[in-house]
């Protein structure tokens, strides 16, 4: 029998999410917390006609963004979360005969988007697998560069001035990838009109706490957002998730909140963490941490029989074998630390 698929996505896995009834899910970035009061009722009060296409343009959830990060509605592109925006970037303006540079160890959805748009991949590590190499991805030319920016999965936040330095030396477009701006405090939005090769990339998905509804948006000028616009499907994103999104940045304050506490929270593990012989850990400006205790795969089976499933990331370039973990509620923290002291006792690591 034939085989019908093309030979330059033969070798690509599926992607699979782990999910272990019962555990305390700590392996996703989310946002551990409920929505905000009142939330949930006012988006369940609107009348929804399920029997219609949504609004193709996504409008009204476009003005509602523009007014939250600074920027005119034509200026934003929404999308069934950040994973099909990355794919309709590299349909836009990579494909066959035309290079992504990345800079690993990064989101994995890079690679493989580019697999998927037959793009080519040309790869920048990381400095000591946390520090932007700006230098040298300046030393090869490329279509497209995406950064993640804070980088996931080290949490590293790149200074403004390095990125400015290969937005301002490149001419590739520069795709800044801002999926955990909320916790880390800086962005740049701002930015967009002074460089016509500069596309931001965010999402509701993780401080928003709207994972399940993928919705995430770009932005940039508007010839950029007018040549994405081509390429995307025309009902991209569904009526329900388009008016939470609307509904939730109505609810700014009560996020600010749990963003503040999730911040906390982190670097209070991060903290207790570092208190613990045999673990090394990585500072971050996100809501997640990398860690890497002396033996990752055990130390990660043991957290999932305790009740605890963090992201096994194997080996990482630069860095080594390393896992990854977001921060839950302050209960469920404390219940994870409790549980990681004892497998370090168990391991015969003393604290």
């Amino acid at each position: 029998m034939r085989n019908f698929i093309r030979p330059d996505i033969a070798f690509l896995k599926p992607y699979e999410a782990h999910l272990e009834e019962g555990n305390v899910k700590l392996d996703a970035n989310e946002n551990p917390f409920p929505w905000p009061s009142g939330m949930r009722e006012e988006l369940f009060s609107q009348g929804f006609s399920f029997n219609r296409y949504p609004d193709g343009s996504a409008a009204k959830v476009r003005e509602s963004i523009g007014a939250y990060i600074g920027a005119k509605p034509e200026e934003i592109l929404v999308g069934n979360g950040s994973d099909e925006l990355i794919q309709i970037v590299l349909n836009t303006f990579g494909g066959r005969g035309r290079t992504l540079m990345i800079h690993p160890p990064t989101f994995s959805m890079y690679a493989a988007a580019a697999a998927i748009t037959g793009t080519s991949v040309l790869e920048v590590p990381l400095k000591n697998g946390t520090g932007l190499d700006a230098a040298n991805m300046l030393k090869s030319g490329t279509d497209v560069i995406i950064i993640c920016n804070p980088n996931n999965p080290t949490g590293s936040l790149f200074p403004k001035e390095e990125i400015l330095r290969i937005v301002q030396s490149s001419e590739a477009l520069i795709v800044v990838d801002e999926a955990y701006a909320e916790f880390s405090g800086e962005t740049m939005v701002n930015l967009i009109h002074s460089f016509p090769n500069l596309l931001i990339m965010r999402t509701f998905s993780k401080a928003f706490g709207m994972a399940a509804l993928r919705l995430g948006y770009v932005v940039g000028n508007k010839e950029l957002i007018t040549s994405l616009n081509k390429v995307r499907q025309p009902f991209n994103v569904n009526t329900f998730s388009q008016q939470a999104g609307i509904t939730a940045l109505k609810y700014t304050s009560a996020y600010q909140e749990q963003i503040e506490m999730i911040k906390r929270e982190t670097q209070m593990l991060y903290h207790e963490l570092g208190q613990i012989q045999g673990i090394k850990v990585f500072p971050t400006k996100a809501n997640f941490l990398l860690f890497q205790p002396v033996d990752p795969d055990r130390w990660a089976a043991a957290l999932s029989a305790k009740g605890f499933t963090v992201r096994n990331l194997g080996q990482l370039p630069g860095l080594g074998k390393s896992l990854r973990m977001s921060s839950g509620t302050p209960e469920e923290n404390q219940a994870f630390l409790k549980a990681i002291k004892e497998i370090a006792e168990t391991e015969g690591v003393e604290r």
